[in-house]
């Protein structure tokens, strides 16, 4: 729905663009938190038109509601309230998607993975991006220990490549046995 649809016509309901930008924002969601210079230059162009679009938005929807569009108008509020309300399953989704790239095909991380002989503990830096952020790490640890306190650790210390101390206990489970850590 453009501008000009929104401000003529009758008064009805419409989901399609809270739908569009709801997927528009989880797809953001996923490539801010890839490194390099696309996540760099994304995300403070991604605030800057979350900020201009959703005041549009705002005044479109008053508008219609002067006119006495309330139908029209609470579906154009949608724009921005359906993806507030959603942020939560959609970074939730988003690191879902950023596990598979990172585990399953090596990208998505930066830097070389440190890992123990065995594999049972993995560390990958997920120090980039919209739902990371500075200093957060993919952790597998098989034997989930790094969700206890550091006291009730049953393995050495050098199993967990120095993470253990840090994260120990703050961490939170993605899937399985994956854990996101920050520090």
């Amino acid at each position: 729905m453009d501008v000009k649809g929104a401000l003529t016509g009758t008064d009805g309901w419409s989901l399609k663009p809270a739908l569009v930008s709801w997927m528009t924002v989880a797809i953001i969601a996923l490539l801010c938190q890839l490194p390099g210079m696309v996540s760099f230059l994304l995300i403070p162009l991604t605030l800057l038109g979350f900020a201009a679009a959703s005041f549009t938005v705002l005044i479109v929807a008053g508008y219609c509601l002067a006119k006495r569009r309330p139908r029209k108008g609470a579906s154009i509020f949608l724009i921005v309230l359906l993806p507030a309300l959603l942020w939560r399953p959609t970074v939730f989704a988003a690191n879902l998607v950023h596990l598979g790239l990172t585990a399953g095909f090596g990208i998505g991380q930066l830097g070389t993975t440190p890992r123990v002989k065995d594999n049972s503990f993995v560390v990958y830096d997920w120090s980039v991006g919209f739902a990371g952020g500075p200093n957060t790490f993919l952790i597998h640890d098989v034997s989930d220990e790094i969700a206890l306190p550091m006291a009730q650790h049953k393995l050495p210390q050098s199993s967990d490549n120095g993470f253990g101390e840090e994260c120990a206990g703050k961490v939170q489970r993605l899937v399985g046995h994956y854990y996101v850590c920050t520090i």
